[in-house]
């Protein structure tokens, strides 16, 4: 549908909310530039920053190209449709979204896909902390879709996670799966220190040993069937890496809430 071309930069953070394919599927260019963005403490319509054109990107139904590097909420809420950024985002990109895509071909801030609830979301850079963890003071974060990092996150990936998969192909910060109630998350890269501290259930794969908290205990050593399944999920999100699949040792934790969750990492 259309295009959104950030003309300058602004130190000044843009919030987005609530500018997603369903709101413009039916709207012309000139009703789009007229969309109410916050811009500090004051409302802007969208046109005093963006050109609204044409898209050039043949599945998106929203485009945004520029240095959308401060621009907050881009996806944020959206239910359905394809939203493509060619480059970084800033914070809250896909937070609390329903459905649909959101890929990004840089990197992204902190808080992208906080408390999702479905849809699938690509980084294909770095992205900062608290990737669908729960905001502060929720009890629940992630509870739905999927999320893909194509390179690294920042701490607290999965706070407070119920459903969903997350995927990180290169490392992660620290509390990573902290207090996950359930889901599924896979690194393949280095974990940082407290993985999976609190979690009441739930799976985290660490494809290289983890820095887990001293409440977790080795339960066993066993091939575990559901990786195969787990393998295939992460295939079609896009993933060209798979965990291991002959031998996994099965840490249980966090023993302190319970002992229900489990860490896989490969024999």
């Amino acid at each position: 549908m259309f295009k959104l071309t950030l003309r300058t930069p602004s130190a000044v953070p843009l919030e987005l909310d609530g500018v997603t394919p369903e709101r413009v599927a039916r709207q012309s260019a000139l009703e789009v530039a007229k969309l109410p963005v916050q811009h500090g403490n004051r409302t802007e319509p969208l046109g005093e920053f963006f050109t609204v054109g044409p898209r050039t990107h043949p599945k998106a139904d929203l485009q945004f190209a520029g240095d959308t590097r401060t621009v907050k909420g881009i996806g944020a809420g959206m239910t359905g449709g394809f939203v493509y950024v060619e480059n970084s985002v800033g914070m809250h990109a896909g937070a609390r979204m329903t459905g649909g895509t959101l890929v990004i071909d840089g990197g992204a801030a902190d808080w992208l896909g906080a408390e999702m609830r479905g849809g699938a979301i690509e980084v294909r850079g770095n992205a900062g902390n608290q990737v669908g963890a729960a905001y502060r003071g929720s009890r629940r974060g992630m509870c739905g879709g999927s999320i893909l990092l194509r390179s690294s996150a920042g701490d607290e990936l999965g706070l407070l996670m119920r459903r969903g998969v997350i995927v990180v192909q290169r490392d992660c910060g620290e509390f990573a799966g902290a207090s996950m109630i359930a889901g599924t998350i896979a690194v393949f890269g280095g974990t940082g220190p407290r993985l999976g501290a609190g979690m009441k259930r739930g799976t985290i794969l660490a494809a290289r040993e983890p820095a887990l908290p001293a409440s977790f205990r080795l339960a066993c050593e066993y091939r575990p069937s559901v990786l195969h399944l787990l393998n295939g999920e992460i295939g079609r999100l896009g993933s060209a890496l798979r965990f291991p699949t002959h031998a996994a040792r099965c840490f249980r934790g966090d023993l302190l809430t319970g002992g229900r969750g489990e860490v896989l990492v490969p024999a």
